[in-house]
């Protein structure tokens, strides 16, 4: 039978309920790890903050996290399942896929409230793969990919290592060991858990691999899920969740300009934003220089960029605006030049009926900017992207995000295309901010 050690009247959450709660330390992971859910008919929800939004099958929490310090983001994750305990039936805990972030830490503040961990943080169908517990992006060790080298990190993206070196008591499931029946693996966990393991990192290499695990792990008690969105895809089948949520009222698709913001400093991105340049000469696009987002946003330049920004949106165009950089840059300087990005473009999105955001810091913070912190996830029109809806200033607006590093060169060009594509007899569901 599923696990149920969460099952029990709300409490702190206000009365929200939901069957399964997942908690990520950015957007798109957020979104990313839930879109599964969604595409399988459970009404599931995308919050910016801990407080209760609307009532849905599956809550998704941005704890906003990756950044934060170590200890102050296990302190916040603490207090936010303690502030959700008993208001949710089943945990999944979002890692990132190339294993940035305080995985060790946030995991290791779970564990006593939410029993052994089952980590499998591989999302094959975006390259990424575990195997002997340490982590691969298109064959390639993780440490040794632009993802790290960006960011300044430095190791070895290895998940054994990482949790020992928090105190984690772990055990490693090799592919031979997850390749055989669900029932010997189930048992395999089930007795790591009564020799008090408090994690196993699982090795993965396909979808199939995530499937199996997911199918084999469901009925065992007092554990939660750890991974990117290649787990959790499986386990609403895996745990025989249904919909339960009435069905929301139905918003129509309005036609109008769409905003895309490329804010990742990832190559990736850059690529798909030139891709997409080149597919359509009917894009407007302008580049932002970090350099002007390290000045204060009330400047006259920036308010004449705002104002530039705004007016092609209002003659019905739809925009690219894109961060670059062309001399020093310090990512510790991530989060300010984000809300900085967010303050400047937040002001444009009444006239726009879409929104696509590559980077998780760079669509929170234009949403937190314009005061959206509840969202509605509809689906994935691409892999690696999950498309949400808000009400926004009394009409509709759609969100279509993607991590920097996901997607073909022509991810924001199909996008875009399929998106152009729509009418208003396309239906959605309505929500609101």
């Amino acid at each position: 039978m599923p696990n149920i050690a969460n099952k029990a009247s709300p409490s702190n959450s206000g009365g929200t309920y939901c069957k399964l709660l997942i908690l990520a330390d950015d957007l798109t992971g957020t979104a990313d790890s839930a879109v599964g859910c969604a595409t399988a008919g459970l009404s599931t929800q995308v919050n910016l903050s801990p407080q209760p939004g609307l009532t849905a099958d599956v809550i998704a929490i941005d704890m906003n996290s990756r950044d934060y310090p170590s200890q102050e983001a296990a302190r916040c994750i603490t207090e936010c399942l303690q502030q959700w305990r008993g208001s949710y039936s089943h945990l999944y805990k979002k890692v990132d896929s190339t294993l940035r972030g305080n995985i060790a830490a946030e995991l290791s503040a779970l564990i006593p409230l939410a029993g052994m961990a089952i980590v499998a943080p591989a999302f094959p169908a975006t390259g990424r793969t575990t195997l002997n517990g340490r982590q691969y992006l298109n064959d390639q060790p993780v440490e040794a990919c632009e993802v790290w080298i960006n960011e300044g990190l430095t190791g070895r993206a290895d998940l054994m290592m990482m949790l020992k070196i928090e105190g984690l008591s772990t055990a490693l499931m090799t592919l031979d060991q997850l390749h055989r029946s669900a029932e010997a693996v189930r048992d395999t966990l089930v007795h790591w858990q009564q020799a008090g393991i408090q994690a196993v990192i699982c090795d993965a290499l396909t979808d199939k691999d995530l499937m199996h695990l997911a199918q084999a792990s469901a009925s065992i008690e007092h554990v939660f899920w750890a991974g990117s969105g290649g787990l959790s895809q499986h386990l609403p089948e895996a745990l025989g969740l249904t919909a339960g949520t009435s069905a929301p009222d139905i918003l129509s698709v309005a036609q109008g300009p769409t905003l895309i913001v490329v804010g990742s400093m990832n190559s990736t991105s850059h690529a798909q934003a030139d891709a997409l340049l080149a597919g359509d000469s009917e894009i407007v696009s302008i580049d932002i220089e970090v350099d002007q987002l390290r000045e204060p946003v009330s400047l006259p330049s920036l308010r004449a960029l705002r104002e530039r920004i705004q007016r092609v949106l209002a003659d019905g165009r739809d925009l690219l605006v894109r961060l670059i950089r062309s001399g020093e840059f310090n990512d510790t300087e991530g989060p300010q030049l984000s809300q900085q990005l967010g303050q400047l473009l937040a002001p444009a999105l009444p006239l726009v009926v879409r929104l696509v955001a590559t980077g998780g810091a760079t669509a929170r913070a234009i949403l937190i900017s314009a005061d959206i912190t509840h969202l509605r996830l509809l689906d994935s029109p691409h892999t690696g992207m999950a498309r949400l809806c808000t009400l926004h200033n009394g009409h509709r607006l759609e969100v279509v995000t993607k991590a920097g590093g996901f997607g073909n060169r022509d991810a924001l060009l199909r996008v875009w295309q399929s998106e152009r594509s729509k009418f208003r007899s396309t239906d959605y569901p309505r929500t609101s901010s």
